[in-house]
Formats: C-alpha cells, sequence, structure tokens
C-alpha cells in the first residue's frame, strides 16, 4: 500500500498559540515510515518546516504520489504532545487543500478527534 505521512507547514500568523520559533522533527513520524517500510508498504515522509513547502506544496507533492492513505500530525512534533496547539486550523487547511486527493486520510496527534469535520 502507498502511505503518505504528513507534518504540515505550522504557521502561528493569527494563531491564540505562541508557537515554537525552532523547526523540530517529526520523529514520530520518521518511525512510523520505518515500519510501514519494514511492512512492505511504499511510503512518503514530507515535512513542511524542514522541506520549506507550504500545505498547498505538500498537496501537490501527496497527490502526485496518489497515496491509498494520508496520515496527517495535529501536532508540529510529539514534544508537543504534552502541550499541543489549542487550535487545529493547521492541519484542517492541508486536508481542506488535499481534497480527497490522499486516499483515506488519517489524523493523528493529541487532537486528533477534537474537531472532526462532518
Amino acid at each position: 500500500m502507498k502511505i503518505a505521512l504528513v507534518n504540515p507547514f505550522w504557521t502561528y500568523d493569527d494563531s491564540i498559540y505562541f508557537g515554537c520559533r525552532q523547526p523540530h522533527l517529526p520523529l514520530e513520524l520518521g518511525y512510523s515510515k520505518a515500519l510501514l517500510e519494514a511492512a512492505g508498504h511504499e511510503v512518503l515522509m514530507l515535512d513542511g518546516q524542514l522541506q520549506k513547502l507550504d500545505n498547498s506544496g505538500l498537496c501537490e507533492r501527496v497527490a502526485d504520489f496518489a497515496p491509498a492513505m494520508t496520515v496527517v500530525s495535529t501536532a508540529p512534533t510529539y514534544l508537543f504532545w504534552r502541550c499541543a496547539p489549542p487550535e487545529l486550523r493547521v492541519p484542517a487547511d492541508f486536508l481542506n487543500l488535499l481534497a480527497g486527493r490522499g486516499g483515506r486520510t488519517v489524523a493523528v496527534g493529541p487532537h486528533g478527534s477534537a474537531t472532526p469535520a462532518p
């Protein structure tokens, strides 16, 4: 199965959250990639901050890969899972821009089901 793992491009403009100005590697996505590949899956891992891709650019890369499933993180890094952003603006923006082009979508992280879409 083709699976995309995405850490969206986190911005804190107009946010109630103070954010973190330093990039953090999405270790949880890296570990997941290794396990999925060991199980025989084809995996694309994207990090908006590291690769300097905004959410539109990330969506185009995912759409070109044409995965059966796209996993998006709801926090910039596992380090934020204890005090995650109180909003899902960034992952929601990514998923809205993806517009169904990434197969089944799965949100993972501290607030993955806090505000599910209809």
